[in-house]
């Protein structure tokens, strides 16, 4: 064990021993109890740094203890552009902690900051007939957001300055040596060179210019820009993709189970336009299914630390966002010979699995493949075939009947996977339609039919079948694993759940068949939708790792990413330990290595890509949205926090209520049940309430949309 992971188990048996406040003799006799003998300048040592970084607090009598014993926490400080701010509890337990003006102690929006809560007396009353809430004051910056920011140019008398978007931040003097170009009105990324301190005001250098701040473009390349998301390659990188040829040579085919003349098809969206995975079925002579499920094979192509490779590692994954990719791969490869468009060869990797007829997984077996796409389906299309349109069907004659038994075998499939305790939360998503300029034309939600449901269950027993040859043959991989929830959250979606009229016993919230059910019943319900998104929320975020510790949400022992290599980094991985496996090629630390740090590297730029999607569609749903400004929009009430309510319309687009727009009255809010309670009216205000509200601000460069609950109505229902 190395200096540094000794150091991370001895703060973590510090941390369990301190449950009030100690000494470090305290301190040394607990670890002692335990079989751990340390010297007292280790023990103090370690102590600093947990103070340094807030895990612990020190008296001034030598007496440590967590920062809840003092009356104090850590958390992130959130910053409203309005003089005050709110601290987000790190634990994640409790409502958030307002920060009265001139209590920040300089801290900026985004910094982890340590906060002293204030304790009021037994029976005191807040003045002017207030809700009661928690207060505190920022004792001290534990660490700093980083100093990257995106936002605009302007004039503040003869000063440029530098203005985020939010206005959450302090506004940033730009010299003129530090423009960049740049001129007042544009959008750039700042870096602060100087945060400021009571003679001076924070210093900056321009770093990018994206264009005019009034542009949804430029917000949306400031997104990017934020998250880490590059959209040109490397020179280096395209000049590897130029000498890739762009058709299948036959002396690739050499050692490859040839699949050329095998009806296989690709099934995907309208717009979609890199196809990296295709499926065939066939009924065995013992009356199993063969299921054949054939990828591109990228691994082919994007050789290890090659620049291509480098690059794709570095991304991590594409970003989709409305009618635009960011691709992890440069066009000639995801476009082009690494996707399975048909009528041409391609190299594969292909996973065939027999299935029962009851959709029980019997064997697998793994092929370097050669094939030719049969037909370019999409979802539409095989909707439309399985809902038995007549004339869809009488154009596919051929394709039509191997559909309805894929379909048939899906849901066995999906029928098992119930059974055995999966989870499917059946959220809605909006789907943004553009114009041929780009530009956002309508917001719909995302139909899920049979045909999005088949391809999802064939990629998933494929996923599982991948994910437990590897583990079996001892070779390493970089798994898609799902740590069981939280307890505590879990407690608070049965609370919310028992408001709707649904009873989850103590001993029911560890059996995802009970949560399931719950689930089902709000299908269809509108007033009910708040809630799958509530247990996703209680739930842990999937991530990636070379570890194989299963899948809650699946309920799967076995499982990992093999289905998108064009699009993600770990499936890629995935394919060069299968092809190991393949021949015989045994586990290297070399290799366990490579797929630890694909695994971080992956999670990281994952999160990073859901950010910048999230954030840029925000965009595109406000510019539509923006033409409606002064109507009213009927909607539920999807999320409430102590600063306003979201509000999500039909269309699935969220804006806000903030609470300083609603008048006449101070409304508490209930962190458990959540819930914003009117002192005066009692107005109640809950999640999934049906509500009128009228649009007052959209705008395509900051996404953010403001509603106010509609005078005349106010809530429906």
């Amino acid at each position: 064990m190395t200096a540094e992971s000794k150091d991370t188990v001895l703060k973590q048996w510090i941390l369990e021993a301190t449950q009030g406040v100690c000494t470090q003799d305290d301190l040394l006799r607990a670890l002692d109890k335990r079989g751990t003998h340390i010297r007292r300048s280790d023990l103090v040592r370690v102590l600093a740094e947990l103070v340094d970084d807030g895990s612990l607090m020190r008296a001034r009598s030598s007496r440590y203890g967590r920062p809840e014993a003092f009356g104090c926490l850590a958390g992130t400080y959130c910053a409203t552009g309005r003089g005050y701010a709110f601290v987000r509890p790190e634990s994640g337990k409790g409502e958030d902690v307002f920060i009265p003006p001139h209590r920040g102690k300089d801290a900026w929006h985004g910094d982890r900051v340590l906060i002293r809560v204030r304790q009021e007396p037994p029976g005191y009353k807040p003045p002017d007939g207030r809700p009661e809430r928690r207060e505190g004051e920022v004792l001290r910056v534990l660490s700093q957001a980083r100093d990257d920011v995106t936002g605009c140019i302007l004039l503040r008398g003869r000063m440029t300055m530098f203005r985020d978007d939010g206005g959450k931040l302090p506004e940033i003097v730009i010299g003129k040596k530090h423009l960049g170009g740049a001129h007042p009105g544009d959008r750039v990324a700042v870096r602060v060179l100087f945060r400021g301190n009571e003679k001076f005001l924070p210093q900056g250098t321009v770093t990018r210019v994206f264009g005019s701040g009034l542009t949804r473009e430029a917000a949306a390349a400031a997104i990017l820009y934020e998250n880490g998301v590059p959209a040109a390659f490397p020179p280096d990188a395209l000049e590897q993709a130029a000498h890739i040829p762009l058709f299948v040579r036959e002396q690739d085919w050499a050692g490859r189970l040839n699949l050329r003349h095998q009806m296989l098809f690709t099934i995907d969206g309208d717009t979609a336009k890199d196809f990296d995975d295709a499926i065939s079925l066939e009924t065995l002579p013992n009356g199993h299914y063969r299921l054949g499920v054939h990828i591109a094979d990228v691994s082919h192509y994007v050789t290890p630390d090659s620049p291509l490779d480098q690059e794709a590692f570095r991304r991590g994954c594409s970003v989709y966002y409305a009618d635009q990719v960011v691709p992890m791969l440069p066009l000639p490869l995801s476009n082009g010979v690494c996707s399975l468009n048909p009528g041409v060869n391609r190299l594969a990797i292909s996973a065939f699995i027999e299935l029962g007829t009851d959709g029980t997984r019997y064997s697998s077996d793994f092929h370097r493949s050669v094939i030719c796409s049969y037909a370019r389906l999409t979802y539409a299309q095989v909707n439309r075939m399985l809902d038995g349109d007549p004339r869809e069907r009488s154009l596919r004659q051929d394709i039509a009947p191997v559909l309805d038994e894929m379909n048939a075998l899906a849901k066995l499939l999906r029928e098992r996977r119930m059974l055995r305790g999966a989870l499917d939360l059946d959220i809605p998503e909006p789907v943004i339609l553009c114009d041929r300029d780009g530009n956002p034309t309508d917001v719909q939600p995302r139909r899920r039919g049979d045909a999005e449901r088949l391809i999802e269950e064939f990629m998933l027993v494929a996923n599982e079948a991948v994910a437990e040859a590897l583990f079996r043959h001892q070779l390493p991989a970089v798994y898609r694993v799902h740590e069981n929830p939280d307890l505590d959250k879990l407690r608070v979606f049965a609370t919310q759940a028992r408001l709707f009229g649904y009873r989850l016993r103590e001993k029911e919230l560890t059996d995802t068949r009970q949560l399931q059910r719950v689930i089902d019943q709000t299908a269809g319900n509108a007033e009910q939708q708040a809630l799958p998104t509530l247990l996703l929320r209680s739930l842990a975020r999937a991530h990636y790792s070379a570890e194989c510790t299963g899948h809650y949400g699946l309920a799967s022992r076995y499982y990992l990413h093999f289905t998108s290599p064009i699009r993600r980094y770990p499936d890629l991985v995935v394919h060069r330990m299968l092809v190991r496996m393949l021949a015989g090629e045994p586990r290297t630390r070399a290799l366990t290595t490579l797929c630890e740090q694909a695994a971080l590297q992956s999670t990281e730029r994952e999160r990073a890509a859901d950010t910048a999607e999230r954030d840029i569609e925000k965009l595109y749903m406000a510019d539509y949205l923006s033409q409606y400004i002064g109507h009213s929009f009927d909607g539920h009430i999807s999320n409430i926090t102590s600063f306003g309510v979201y509000v999500r319309l039909d269309n699935l687009i969220e804006g806000m209520v903030r609470v300083d727009t609603m008048k006449n009255d101070w409304f508490s809010f209930n962190p458990e049940r959540l819930t914003l309670f009117g002192k005066h009216t009692g107005q109640n205000y809950h999640l999934g309430m049906p509500v009128n509200v009228t649009l007052v601000n959209a705008s395509p460069t900051t996404g953010l949309i403001d509603f106010i609950f509609t005078p005349e109505e106010g809530t429906v229902g």
